[in-house]
């Protein structure tokens, strides 16, 4: 009963908070959305579904100037609940500059969806709902969020010029998937630009394709699964802008079951972590400044690297033959970090926030 408590109480905040307007601070959105995976966990063991929106668009498209902008602002109440990819196939005018940036893969988007998606702008919605961007109404957006998926999509970046990517899918009810698609893009966070429809602010412009455009098939049979990649940074993007978003399709439905980015919150699991990923266990993953790093056994030496928000080495440290290491950030600034462990051979990443 006490947590049903807790769960009313998260779900009142979030349906009162977040889209009425006020403005959570930094600190404690990172609380409240612990709070909310730490709720979600305890029920059903399973992390939230992300929906992933696919915004069919291009810049000189009147339409598009008249639709987009009333979408984004509707957008907004559900920050944090959804993923959204800006694709530009250069219908109907060829003149779009986002297309011209990547003609194939804009294109091969578009023809992914043959029969679905016939003009601009189009939103696609999981990949099965087709729908202008007047039609991405509130009540569209309140019945995609807020659910949950069997399947966790974790993605661990690193941040510079040159990136290395791992994504990490998880099937957290066992035996739901035997093979997928897996798709990973990236894209461009915000873009400022006096475009020819008169929009001027441009959100999660695509850019690349980090899987081929089809996907890639990934086996699931063993309920998890890793794929890594890297990519460089295009100089004509805005590095800080930059990140990658990855998500696993039906490969008959093309239903996405859920997708993911470095920026979401990590998953807590009632699940023993480490007996899981077989390397270790953070927590907690908000904190004031210490954290512990549970290992699997103390037969091996473990290398400990921390980064800061922009990428640079904070921290490093070998350790001996422990089952447990106590790391004291206290005094360590403010801000989001990750902690990338080796041990036995394997390697993980994962990530902590300092808040006071």
């Amino acid at each position: 009963m006490a947590y049903i408590g807790l769960r009313f109480t998260i779900e009142h905040l979030k349906k009162n908070t977040m889209r009425t307007g006020f403005r959570m601070t930094i600190p404690f959105y990172l609380l409240f959305s612990l709070l909310m995976t730490f709720g979600d966990a305890t029920a059903q063991n399973f992390p939230p579904r992300y929906p992933t929106l696919e915004l069919f668009t291009n810049t000189p498209c009147p339409s598009c100037g008249g639709q987009n902008p009333g979408l984004f602002n509707r957008l907004v109440n559900f920050e944090g609940e959804y993923h959204l990819i800006s694709f530009y196939p250069g219908k109907p005018y060829n003149t779009c500059i986002f297309y011209n940036a990547n003609i194939p893969e804009n294109a091969a988007r578009w023809q992914f969806y043959t029969g679905s998606v016939f003009g601009t702008p189009t939103v696609a919605l999981n990949g099965i709902d087709f729908k202008s961007s007047n039609g991405v109404t509130n009540a569209v957006l309140e019945s995609l969020t807020g659910q949950t998926s069997w399947l966790e999509v974790a993605v661990e970046e690193t941040t510079g010029s040159s990136r290395s990517v791992d994504i990490t899918l998880v099937d957290h009810a066992g035996g739901s998937l035997t093979t997928g698609r897996l798709f990973a893009v990236i894209v461009e966070r915000e873009i400022l630009y006096n475009a020819p429809n008169g929009e001027t602010v441009h959100h999660n412009v695509f850019r690349k394709f980090l899987t081929a455009t089809a996907g890639e098939e990934v086996d699931m049979s063993s309920g998890n699964a890793t794929e890594s990649f890297t990519y460089e940074v295009d100089p004509t993007w805005n590095a800080d802008e930059i990140y990658v978003i990855a998500w696993v399709m039906n490969p008959t439905t093309k239903e996405i079951y859920n997708s993911g980015t470095r920026f979401d919150p990590a998953f807590v699991t009632a699940v023993n972590e480490v007996s899981r990923t077989g390397v270790f266990q953070l927590y907690p993953n908000l904190t004031t400044g210490a954290f512990t790093i549970a290992l699997p056994d103390n037969q091996h030496k473990t290398s400990v690297q921390v980064y800061n928000a922009i990428g640079d080495l904070f921290f490093s440290q070998t350790y001996e033959a422990l089952s447990q290491i106590n790391v004291d950030g206290s005094t360590w600034p403010e801000g989001t970090y990750i902690v990338r462990v080796a041990v036995g051979g394997k390697e993980r990443s994962e990530r902590v926030s300092i808040v006071r």
